[in-house]
């Protein structure tokens, strides 16, 4: 049988478990070297601005054109009885069932896709929480 002095026996059992093996005291420690980082391209400097004159073309005229035969008077139709061009205030529902809702004013509001209803004037409405605002 061989005999194996202790330092072999430690250094065998630390190499088998993957462990560093111990230095002599006299030996320096390896030097680490870093790796490059790597080199950036140089920064250009941006292109220096010049001042240039801004061109801007007037407004076109209003009114008729010149070549354009005058309109008559006359020729302008009468203003109708249009639904006005400012919408009501959001009403407020009293009650909803499967066909729409009603307000607090017994105005009905017939359901449509989603929130979207139909109001008593025929416009497109939309039902918000407890509120129906009409456009």
């Amino acid at each position: 049988m061989m005999l194996v002095p202790k330092i072999a026996l430690v250094l065998m059992v630390s190499l088998a478990a993957g462990a560093v093996p111990a230095r002599a005291e006299g030996s320096p420690a390896p030097v680490r070297v870093k790796p490059a980082a790597p080199k950036k391209p140089p920064v250009k400097p941006p292109n220096k601005r010049r001042a240039v004159r801004q061109i801007v073309d007037g407004m076109p005229a209003y009114g008729p054109r010149l070549n354009a035969p005058p309109v008559p008077v006359s020729a302008l139709p009468a203003p109708s009885s249009a639904p006005s061009p400012v919408a009501p205030p959001p009403a407020v529902i009293n009650r909803c069932d499967a066909g729409g809702c009603t307000d607090v004013n017994g105005a009905r509001y017939n359901g449509a896709a989603g929130n979207t209803v139909i109001g008593p004037q025929g416009r497109s409405c939309t039902a918000n929480g407890g509120t129906i605002e009409c456009f």
